[in-house]
């Protein structure tokens, strides 16, 4: 056990250093990367600001027009806000899942590349996948504060926004070398990103899920990641400590986890080249 915890506590720092090593690599690289994905469009990044626009019309349309949903005692302006708030944080986690978990596959000949090591594949697509959500967010933050609601737990913003990273950093390393084996794996996770997108608390709240299907919610990652959002920017409060603690675990332990799947499976890289 003290060897395995030796093993994972080692790849994730070496990670680290890593990842900081090659930063500036990394970020001109993802510069590049965003602008080949909206290249050959016609609105080219105008689509980082259309995307979610047409994302949360749809959710509007659905949940405000047809199910008549309302929030007891908030106004409709608040249960835009608080859909926004949680679609932006999805939209992210969807970027970088669905564009991470075949990019090793697409870049198998940058294996011995030593200008970009493989394993910063991933943090590269992780970082594409996140910048529709960081101008997003940034839209949010502005509706917030014209309605006269930020305060200073705003603050928690960037180490939320940090954490995140990580957790998605430490789950792409994992799908992206799994797609490499079982190339299958791409479309059963599109299928369970739409299947997350509806069983996540973007357009409703916990309170009203059935008790008997509340274990279904607290289970699911997405909730935390929404939670934390949620209190920094639209509810203006601290995080709960509890919802703290879960996502610290949950974003460290995947980055820590996914670090050492990684390295393990990098040696075994060279045989798929």
């Amino acid at each position: 056990m003290r060897s395995i915890l030796t093993t994972i506590a080692g790849s994730t720092l070496d990670a680290s250093r890593t990842i900081l090593r090659y930063r500036k690599i990394i970020w001109a690289t993802t510069r590049v990367e965003l602008a080949k994905r909206y290249s050959g469009s016609a609105l080219g990044l105008a689509w980082v600001f259309l995307h979610p626009a047409l994302l949360l019309s749809i959710y509007i349309f659905v949940y405000v027009v047809i199910f008549k949903v309302r929030f007891p005692g908030y106004a409709q302006s608040y249960y835009v806000l608080y859909i926004f708030s949680g679609l932006i944080p999805y939209l992210g986690f969807w970027d970088a899942i669905s564009g991470g978990s075949l990019c090793i596959k697409q870049n198998i000949h940058l294996v011995k590349n030593v200008m970009l090591p493989i394993e910063l594949i991933p943090v590269r697509a992780v970082a594409v996948g996140m910048v529709t959500q960081l101008v997003s967010t940034g839209i949010l933050i502005l509706l917030v504060g014209f309605k006269g609601s930020l305060t200073f737990n705003l603050l928690w913003l960037p180490l939320v926004f940090l954490l995140q990273i990580m957790f998605l950093v430490g789950l792409v390393w994992i799908l992206a070398a799994l797609a490499v084996v079982l190339p299958d794996i791409s479309y059963f996770i599109n299928l369970f990103l739409l299947l997350l997108m509806y069983i996540s608390p973007i357009g409703f709240t916990p309170d009203m899920i059935p008790s008997n299907l509340k274990l279904m919610i607290y289970l699911n990652p997405i909730y935390y990641m929404l939670e934390m959002y949620r209190d920094s920017i639209l509810k203006g409060e601290l995080p709960a400590v509890d919802t703290l603690i879960i996502y610290l675990i949950i974003c460290i332990g995947f980055f820590a986890l996914g670090a050492a799947f990684f390295k393990r499976f990098k040696s075994m890289l060279v045989d798929y080249e």
